[in-house]
């Protein structure tokens, strides 16, 4: 039960994962200086410390706060542009495309507040991969752009695919929902909103949003918000 509900919680996961992560980056930092052995910019000692256990705190936070998914979104951010400090240019690479993709999911670019400051952030890394050589600076560009270029036509094939989905498929007026029940799969599917949110705006306890929650995910045989949201996406509420 306690492994379903983790699993519900997927951010969450996630950050524990990460703790589990960062915790072994630094007992092996310990040892061997591994996270900045190639830099050649001053203090790199004190920036790869003070960089994990942001990360660190960062992903502690997303535990508690699981609905707060920018928390972890800084922490990828942090741990992605201490590592093109020290020199991991490919590390750095690989935590932006991850970070890149759960943006994407969360739909999380859609404000143009939060577009430029990605790309006010993907500016900074990029002038930090410069003291490591012109070759440094256009892997990291070409291969930025074609990380991009690739999870952008992924998603839009995904989306192509739930666009031609047939929408009578799921109706929700086939379910024995109640006016409550159907808003709660609205704001979810639409604006990921929280359970406390959910719970102000009808004016119930949160015990009871997670009673219609509980009955939507039985009725509808999911697990959780995740399920929810991709069994609706392209449905027209």
């Amino acid at each position: 039960m306690e492994t379903r509900k983790l699993l519900e919680k997927p951010f969450r996961l996630m950050a524990i994962l990460g703790c589990v992560f960062v915790i072994a980056i630094l007992v092996v930092n310990v040892f061997t200086g591994f996270s900045y052995e190639q830099c050649i910019l001053p203090f790199p000692k004190i920036i790869t410390y003070s960089a994990l256990g942001l990360s660190l705190i960062l992903c502690i936070l997303t535990c508690i706060f699981y609905n707060r998914h920018f928390l972890y979104f800084a922490a990828l951010e942090v741990f992605a542009l201490s590592n093109i400090y020290t020199g991991r240019i490919y590390t750095a690479l690989f935590i932006t495309s991850i970070l890149f993709i759960l943006l994407l999911v969360e739909n999380h670019l859609a404000s143009r507040l939060r577009l430029w400051l990605y790309l006010t952030i993907e500016i900074l890394k990029l002038v930090l991969t410069v003291p490591y050589g012109v070759r440094s600076f256009f892997e990291y560009i070409g291969i930025t752009l074609f990380s991009l270029a690739t999870i952008g036509c992924i998603n839009l094939l995904f989306r192509h695919a739930y666009d031609k989905k047939d929408s009578a498929a799921m109706d929700l007026d086939n379910y024995k929902f109640s006016d409550r029940q159907k808003d709660c799969i609205k704001e979810i599917v639409l604006n990921n909103t929280t359970i406390k949110a959910l719970a102000i705006n009808h004016k119930v306890s949160e015990s009871a949003i997670k009673k219609d929650l509980s009955h939507i995910y039985n009725v509808l045989g999911i697990t959780g918000k995740a399920d929810l949201k991709a069994l609706f996406i392209g449905y027209e509420f």
